[in-house]
């Protein structure tokens, strides 16, 4: 992280948002809310590759930036966890680890330092067991 790079990208194609499956989309809205900060932007209910979903998308933390959004599956209880990492810069690292705590986390990896790529770095697991690398810039 410490070597910046120009943006890129092959073919006009922008990375543009991440979904994460679910499987109580409310309480895990209230965690992604309460300990990574993000703003909701809309709920929408609709169709998807034939099955009825429910998911809320969140506002980018910057103009362009992607946007994160939660998803579940009305017909089922979700897939198995861990299938995707979410990202998420603090200025803080240690409250953020604190909020998840308080808010039903779990921290799967403590703080480390990784100075190769001038970071602090914590995996903190939402309380379905979904995993978020959470960094913090060491300057």
């Amino acid at each position: 992280m410490a070597e910046q790079h120009a943006p890129a990208s092959n073919y006009g194609m922008s990375y543009i948002f991440g979904k994460t499956f679910v499987h109580d989309l409310d309480a895990m809205a209230k965690f992604y809310e309460e300990v990574l900060g993000v703003v909701p932007n809309n709920r929408h209910q609709d169709e998807m590759l034939g099955r009825k979903i429910d998911e809320i998308t969140y506002r980018p933390a910057y103009p362009g930036g992607p946007s994160l959004t939660l998803i579940k599956y009305l017909d089922s209880t979700g897939p198995a966890t861990g299938e995707s990492v979410q990202g998420f810069m603090s200025q803080d690292l240690e409250a953020t680890v604190e909020r998840a705590l308080a808010a039903g986390g779990s921290v799967a990896e403590p703080i480390r330092e990784m100075p190769e790529f001038g970071i602090r770095v914590a995996f903190i697991l939402d309380p379905e067991g979904h995993v978020n690398e959470v960094i913090q810039m060491l300057s």
